[in-house]
């Protein structure tokens, strides 16, 4: 009986233990592909670069933080509901910490691997950004996902620093990136839209 072919869960969950077991950089695709027994042609045709396995791991956060979203309250802020959902992502990635920190230290010196991700990454930056009643399309919305996207990977660095039980120094820092942005939010809402987009803001 054929073995059946691991699905992109599995290609994930490999991917995660090898950057943490051995550092991004020295994980191949072929390795990924031995991890999770999948033929290397397989793989390739899936995944063609590394990238897009990144953009996989990326996208499973995104999946699993969608079918659980937290409850917002209706006085809440802008900022108040992009912190909750940027540390629901967090609490997600929370088993894979060391894979993440690894992942954080390689890919920048990998130009071609983040040139290759950034308009994938800067999509599903969007799709935060919708959950948080944001609109993220436009030239407007572009410079929002632009800012967000900062915001997230500076948090990210954070928090695979932070060792303490609560991530108390994340959600600080987290915290205090968000309210600075919050003057340029601000002038980015005043800017007329652009024909075909809607309001800066649903809801602020």
């Amino acid at each position: 009986m054929k073995e059946p072919t691991p699905d992109t869960a599995d290609v994930v969950a490999a991917a995660f233990r090898l950057a943490a077991e051995r550092g991004w950089n020295a994980t191949g695709l072929d390795d990924i592909a031995d991890a999770c027994n999948m033929p290397p042609s397989e793989m390739r045709r899936r995944f063609p670069c590394k990238s897009s396995v990144l953009i996989a791991c990326a996208k499973d956060i995104e999946q699993r933080a969608a079918a659980e979203p937290p409850a917002f309250e209706p006085e809440d802020t802008v900022r108040d509901r992009l912190f909750e959902l940027l540390m629901q992502r967090l609490d997600l990635l929370a088993p894979h910490k060391p894979a993440v920190a690894n992942i954080l230290r390689d890919v920048p010196g990998d130009p071609v691997c983040v040139a290759a991700a950034g308009p994938d990454a800067l999509r599903l930056i969007a799709g935060i950004l919708e959950h948080a009643d944001v609109v993220a399309s436009g030239p407007v919305g572009c410079l929002r996902c632009k800012g967000l996207a900062v915001i997230w990977l500076a948090t990210l660095r954070e928090w695979s620093r932070d060792d303490s039980p609560d991530n108390a120094r994340t959600m600080a820092a987290l915290d205090a990136y968000l309210r600075r942005a919050e003057p340029f939010a601000r002038i980015l809402s005043r800017l007329p839209t652009m024909r075909g987009f809607g309001p800066a803001v649903r809801n602020a």
